[in-house]
């Protein structure tokens, strides 16, 4: 009984059937329709995992060469300042 309540729950809110719809159909049918959607969830899932991957691998490779193009800065010039006299009172 509580696999059809988690069914009616996802086919209700995620496929936006109406209620009367959902009574109309025989349970066997809203069963397939749940592992469709679930193995479509895990292919988009999939899909997106490896998109992020693709993304951060770019990503990387773009903050590299963006380091490796900075301008450097120039080193200072060794001051040597001439040691003070000193001065006896």
């Amino acid at each position: 009984m509580t696999n059809w309540f988690e069914a009616e729950f996802i086919l209700l809110k995620v496929l936006k059937l109406q209620p009367s719809e959902l009574d109309r159909l025989e349970f066997y049918r809203a069963e397939i329709l749940m592992e469709n959607l679930k193995s479509f969830n895990e292919e988009e899932e999939g899909r997106r995992k490896k998109e992020e991957e693709g993304q951060d691998i770019s990503a990387n490779s773009m903050m590299s060469n963006a380091s490796n193009s900075l301008p450097k800065m120039p080193s200072m010039p060794n001051f040597n300042m001439p040691s003070m006299p000193n001065f006896k009172l």
